[in-house]
């Protein structure tokens, strides 16, 4: 069975989030054959933006506090306040230096045990005049569903699974009547909490 995932699956190893030891599980069970795991290359790229913008928005978060603690500081009643900041800026700069580790590691493994799905133009042109024009998906969607789209006639899988977290966009009466004018399928949801467009 092809199981095609998206940038939320990386980020879920790479963050530990809720549902990282389900996607753990199925990324073993890609190692072990039983499954053929396939992420499209711009789902490898695209969590680094998403820990650019934990790290913009923590270091505004660190600026801002500063300003007031330093200023807070400035009272007698409130000498320690800058000490409470060096901490608590210790602990922001620690997650963040976690985070990059962690996608790291999670990359290293997904480009060992899965199968990249090249970005080339005709993915893009797919994505901008079919998904992003027809369906009104946002651009990095539109790329991602252009990727399956390319991988699937390719390939022509007997059985193909999509797992995302992403129901705000993927999980549309338009991509699944899209999709399901490409092959039969069904959607039902996965026990991990994840949205699961069936692709048989």
């Amino acid at each position: 069975m092809n199981v095609y995932v998206e940038s939320n699956f990386v980020l879920e190893l790479a963050l530990e989030r809720q549902q990282h030891e389900s996607c753990r599980q199925l990324l073993q069970l890609s190692s072990a054959g039983f499954v053929n795991l396939i992420v499209p290359a711009f789902s490898l790229a695209e969590p680094h933006d998403v820990l650019a913008s934990n790290d913009r928005t923590r270091r505004k978060l660190s600026n801002d506090l500063k300003s007031h603690l330093d200023e807070l500081g400035r009272s007698e009643r409130h000498r320690q306040a800058p000490d409470a900041f060096r901490h608590l800026a210790r602990i922001l700069f620690t997650a963040g230096e976690i985070e990059r580790d962690g996608l790291r590691y999670t990359l290293r493994w997904m480009l060992e045990d899965a199968q990249i799905i090249p970005l080339n133009s005709d993915i893009l042109d797919s994505a901008s005049d079919g998904f992003e024009a027809r369906l009104g998906l946002p651009a990095k969607d539109s790329i991602v569903l252009a990727s399956v789209q390319s991988h699937l006639e390719e390939t022509l899988p007997g059985e193909s699974c999509f797992l995302n977290r992403n129901t705000k966009d993927f999980d549309s009466a338009g991509v699944r009547g899209y999709l399901k004018s490409m092959t039969a399928n069904s959607l039902e949801a996965s026990r991990t909490g994840f949205a699961t467009l069936c692709l048989a």
